[in-house]
């Protein structure tokens, strides 16, 4: 950090007073305004592909505006998908394949949010058939599918938004006018870092290697290498992480939220050099990802 751009204590008050008046008045106006019912025509009928842990939270934001609908919901696992079906059963339809329910003409959007393996190929069959797409991050595992996605996205002509729950939070907001306020003064070097406290046993261990009944383990491991089920590679977004050839590690899983602040608040595009090292040395569970990452960018500034 430079020492000359350092502000004072009064300076720095008065900025995050002027700040803080601004963010608190905004929602406020904003509320106070009556809401309008929507009609049938103004609905927006929503799919959901993955009903999951991340799935269901996307999902619970986005019902909570009444002009939107939950129309079809896709998952192939029954223990999962029915108790989305049995809530919202006056207007979800199930479905098995994703693929069927994305040629449905009533589904405006959908929501992504099945393991990362997956999103690249659904991501693209979403945009083909015309839906907007809300997809979780990340986005893609490789450049080529987030290339080909970006492609995709573009032809069609439809709106894809990335989900990082922390970047549309308050807190992070908040940061981030800091910084571009200026009351930190010029930053030079940004440090970043995540602990799983995973040592030694990480996601465990679970020798069953049977699939419970309801679950179609060929298509859950779709597109990637097929493996033996095992129940914490299933069981969450968290436990992905684990497993190399169905989430990339936990650098794309859990990174994305301690890197997206300082790339948003500096507004640092891409860098110009980058260096990485790590490796699998000290957890024991059944996955096979690396359990420590470090990685250094440099920025053109």
């Amino acid at each position: 950090m430079s020492t000359n751009a350092r502000p004072s204590r009064r300076e720095f008050i008065e900025k995050a007073a002027t700040l803080g008046a601004i963010g608190l008045s905004g929602p406020r106006l904003a509320q106070a305004q009556p809401a309008k019912q929507p009609g049938p025509n103004d609905r927006m009928h929503l799919g959901i592909i993955g009903c999951g842990g991340m799935g269901r939270g996307n999902l619970r934001n986005c019902v909570m505006h009444p002009d939107v609908v939950l129309t079809g919901a896709c998952d192939i696992w029954r223990d999962r998908l029915d108790p989305v079906v049995a809530e919202f059963k006056e207007s979800c339809k199930p479905y098995h394949d994703f693929r069927e329910m994305l040629q449905q003409p009533d589904i405006d959007a959908v929501i992504i949010g099945t393991p990362p393996h997956w999103h690249c190929l659904q991501a693209i069959a979403a945009a083909e058939a015309k839906k907007d797409l809300y997809v979780q991050k990340p986005m893609t595992l490789y450049v080529g599918e987030s290339l080909a996605l970006r492609n995709a996205v573009r032809k069609h002509e439809v709106i894809c938004q990335v989900g990082t729950q922390i970047h549309a939070s308050e807190n992070y907001r908040r940061v981030v006018e800091f910084l571009q306020a200026g009351l930190l003064g010029e930053i030079g070097v940004v440090r970043t870092f995540h602990v799983l406290n995973q040592w030694p046993d990480g996601v465990g261990h679970d020798p069953n290697t049977t699939p419970p009944e309801g679950l179609d383990w060929d298509l859950w491991c779709g597109p990637a290498e097929k493996c033996a089920y095992n129940r914490f590679l299933a069981l969450s977004a968290y436990h992905h992480g684990s497993w190399m050839r169905y989430s990339g590690g936990w650098t794309p899983g859990m990174a994305p939220h301690i890197i997206d602040l300082p790339i948003w608040a500096l507004d640092l595009k891409y860098p110009v050099e980058t260096f990485s090292s790590g490796g699998r040395y000290f957890l024991k569970d059944d996955g096979d990802a690396y359990d420590n990452h470090e990685i250094l960018w440099k920025y053109p500034n």
